[in-house]
């Protein structure tokens, strides 16, 4: 069985400790294996995302427990995650129902933006614009006070329990903290006995935003994820490091 500690989100709501990530899952057969699997043993929080390409899949598995009556939504924690191409006021309403659509879900438990910083894309494609060089056109600014008021439009529209942040440095984190009225209720950034982020973590702590940890056994195939992954095949980690 799964771990029975929870963590108590701002909004009351309790997340499992202990979720199943979906990154890096190589078919969508892998994917509905891998979940079944998980909630035969007491997995009760899923953790996907839209760049991930697998929420389809994870809606078809959860449907079918849903509808034979095995599990109840309410028994379920699911998260995912805005997209960078999603990365714009804008288009967050756009993406969150996207994501709904392919889960087969009203609402996620958790909608987090995946990174800080946007990218640059063509009218009402999904896909960023690559330069000439097979480079992602990254956004050289981003408004994170706007977006943040975005993501709170989607818990007061019901499509979302709780939102965060994914890969934020606390300069960023304090950004969105000064204007916030809705604060983040949980941080995922990579965390292992490599990479602790001690002062990231603390400052966290102190300021009410539970963390998730992904990766937490080191993470040497970020790269080759991001190659094969068609939304994003040239987008490298470094950037996001500052």
């Amino acid at each position: 069985m799964a771990s029975p500690i929870s963590l108590t989100l701002p909004s009351g709501q309790k997340m499992p400790a202990l979720g199943l990530g979906t990154w890096e899952a190589k078919s969508d057969e892998e994917v509905a294996t891998a979940l079944n699997t998980a909630l035969e043993q007491g997995y009760r929080h899923i953790d996907t995302a839209f760049v991930y390409e697998n929420e389809r899949a994870i809606g078809g598995v959860l449907q079918k427990w849903f509808s034979t009556g095995k599990l109840n939504r309410e028994d379920l924690f699911i998260t995912t995650k805005l997209p960078m191409v999603g990365v714009h006021p804008d288009r967050v309403d756009m993406f969150i129902k996207k994501s709904l659509n392919n889960l087969q879900l009203d609402y996620v438990d958790l909608y987090l933006i995946h990174f800080p910083v946007g990218c640059k894309y063509e009218e009402g494609s999904v896909r960023p614009i690559i330069n000439e060089n097979g480079e992602i056109e990254t956004e050289k600014k981003t408004d994170h006070v706007a977006l943040w008021a975005k993501m709170e439009e989607q818990v007061d529209a019901g499509r979302a329990k709780n939102i965060g942040l994914s890969n934020y440095n606390i300069s960023q984190i304090s950004t969105v903290l000064q204007t916030a009225r809705i604060k983040p209720a949980n941080l995922q950034v990579e965390l292992h006995v490599y990479l602790q982020q001690p002062e990231l973590v603390d400052f966290c702590q102190k300021n009410g935003i539970t963390v998730v940890a992904y990766s937490p056994l080191a993470n040497p195939g970020f790269n080759k994820f991001l190659e094969k992954t068609s939304c994003y095949p040239q987008l490298r980690l470094r950037g996001f490091r500052n």
